[in-house]
């Protein structure tokens, strides 16, 4: 069973077309975790819940690094990057992103394919994680901008849960990684219907604030430790 309760497919275990994807998170797993030491905070008791079948991971976007953090957020299960096609002109990068079957976009013309790609990976099993900002905020303070809604038109149309997830901007390499997941979000799916313009446009917004929601546990967590209430 699957976050919103409807019976879904699982990836399977093993697999040839995964056979990159598992062998590079089993060589890098070490001393990623090692440089990293991820620390995970949780919106609510559910968010702790460990994500099965298909699902869109929402995350901020503040770093060239942010798909490896979230490989490493959710460490257990394997994941597909939506990634500009402005990635794919590098010829060396843009294999390393097909070997690990991430999904191009171009993010100036947008077609139907990339969406159909997402939801039969979410249709699949698979997790899907897209960055709603839609470019890397480039910005000296930690903020979330404005989400496109993309991330709810394709979870909607799978029929998929979204999970946020906010990465902590990482200001010493001392640090431990923070993570903080918020609770999956169940969108309204009936048979036969299609979200209205104005209903997508509430969804997204209302994907948007619980980012900023998840924001404000990691800045209350930051506060309380420089504070001495609590150590990691």
């Amino acid at each position: 069973m699957n976050l919103n309760g409807n019976k879904r497919k699982r990836a399977p275990l093993l697999a040839w077309k995964y056979l990159f994807v598992d062998l590079a998170r089993l060589l890098a797993a070490p001393s990623v975790f090692l440089f990293l030491r991820p620390k995970w905070l949780y919106e609510n008791e559910a968010a702790k819940k460990p994500i099965r079948g298909g699902a869109l991971i929402a995350s901020n976007h503040d770093s060239f690094l942010d798909p490896m953090y979230i490989m490493t957020a959710v460490w257990y299960r394997r994941m597909r990057i939506i990634a500009t096609s402005d990635l794919y002109r590098h010829k060396t990068l843009a294999f390393f992103l097909r070997a690990v079957r991430s999904i191009e976009v171009d993010k100036q013309n947008f077609n139907f394919g990339t969406f159909r790609t997402v939801c039969e990976a979410l249709e699949a099993g698979e997790i899907v994680t897209i960055f709603p900002e839609g470019s890397i905020h480039t910005g000296t303070q930690e903020s979330v901008r404005a989400f496109k809604s993309g991330a709810v038109m394709m979870a909607q149309k799978a029929n998929a849960p979204i999970v946020p997830i906010y990465i902590a901007q990482r200001k010493s390499w001392l640090n431990r990684q923070r993570y903080v997941v918020g609770e999956p979000v169940t969108l309204p799916n009936e048979p036969g219907t299609r979200a209205s313009l104005k209903e997508i446009n509430r969804l997204t917004e209302q994907l948007h604030e619980t980012e900023l929601r998840l924001k404000a546990i990691s800045e209350t967590y930051e506060k309380r430790k420089n504070g001495g209430q609590e150590h990691v």
